[in-house]
């Protein structure tokens, strides 16, 4: 419903909203508003009052603890011009902020060495803080096509809510079924036609609190590895760390917006050659089923074998593989019309 209101009125506040078309990852062309995430924030807060025990233990804290960061993306889609590294610290004091209501943080990785340092609690509070605005900046950095980021997301709170109810944890799969409900509700204006875009504010909204679900699914179900949270969430972390060794390798910021993410690969040397008569709209949308595929891929193999250290490492090292050879084969691929173009 809000999602549909912010739809319909946006001749009163498109003059602040909509996205610009202009910028290294802009594809689409009709002005579009990108405060998607305010439709959401309201839709997870009014429901949940209905909700107490829900809202006492998990949502009511995590509505507290995302505001920093949901502040400082909606400051972007409105002024685009909130910096990437203020909106960083905002998604870190978010983190911080994540444990500082719920109590929860990461005791242990389950690598030699690194336990020994989380075993102490600023280390481990501190790492908490930074692994959740990674995820959270990576959903954001994913967000490029009608549907992507938030199709991808809904598979990965489905992924996290089959996990916690094979682990018992009756509240944290309602947690992720509500997330998916939301996220449904957005989806139907934002795929395939694109009519509201999920912007900064619903990227770092919805990356913290798959962030923060990562968290406290192992650290409230022991039985549950926490290479589990990272195999469910893998596709967004392998674009991260791919992306921020690919700036690292050719001396770019990190910060810095490019076409070379991978779904903007598939854009412009899959869809844009083989789809070339459909209208932009729908171009832009078939990106997204191409990176679901992946994402569920990953995930599936999480839930599959949740309790299971050794296999989830072996599967996270693998999706990281994949990655890089799906990557490369789109981008150096010899056959391609358009490689002197790009």
């Amino acid at each position: 419903m809000f999602t549909y209101l912010l739809v319909i009125s946006q001749k009163f506040h498109g003059k602040h909203s909509h996205d610009s078309d202009e910028g290294p990852q802009k594809f689409h062309t009709d002005l579009t508003p990108r405060i998607g995430g305010v439709a959401m924030y309201f839709s997870l807060v009014v429901p949940s009052v209905f909700s107490a025990q829900l809202l006492g233990n998990l949502l009511a804290p995590m509505l507290l603890a995302v505001l920093p960061s949901f502040a400082a993306g909606f400051a972007e889609d409105i002024s685009k011009r909130v910096s990437p590294t203020l909106r960083l610290v905002a998604t870190i004091v978010s983190g911080f902020l994540g444990w500082w209501f719920t109590g929860y943080h990461l005791m242990h990785l389950e690598i030699w060495g690194v336990d020994s340092l989380l075993a102490h609690l600023y280390v481990s509070v501190a790492f908490t803080a930074f692994a959740v605005a990674g995820l959270t900046n990576a959903i954001n950095m994913i967000d490029g096509f009608n549907g992507l980021a938030s199709g991808t997301l809904m598979i990965l709170f489905f992924a996290f809510g089959l996990i916690a109810m094979e682990a018992g944890d009756v509240l944290l799969s309602q947690l992720c079924l509500m997330l998916i409900v939301v996220l449904g509700g957005f989806l139907v204006f934002n795929f395939p036609f694109g009519k509201i875009f999920m912007g900064d504010g619903g990227a770092y909204l919805m990356g913290f609190f798959l962030a923060w679900i990562a968290v406290m699914l192992p650290m409230r179900n022991p039985e549950v590895s926490v290479w589990a949270s990272l195999l469910v969430c893998a596709y967004p972390i392998n674009e991260a760390l791919f992306t921020m060794l690919r700036r690292a390798f050719i001396k770019v910021s990190v910060g810095q917006p490019d076409r070379e993410h991978l779904h903007s690969l598939f854009k412009i040397k899959v869809i844009r050659i083989y789809f070339s008569q459909l209208p932009q709209y729908l171009r832009s949308s078939l990106v997204a089923p191409f990176c679901w595929g992946y994402a569920a891929l990953a995930s599936g193999m999480a839930v599959w074998h949740y309790n299971r250290t050794d296999v989830l490492v072996a599967a996270w090292f693998s999706s990281f593989i994949v990655y890089a050879i799906i990557y490369f084969f789109l981008k150096y691929d010899p056959v391609s019309p358009v490689r002197k173009k790009y």
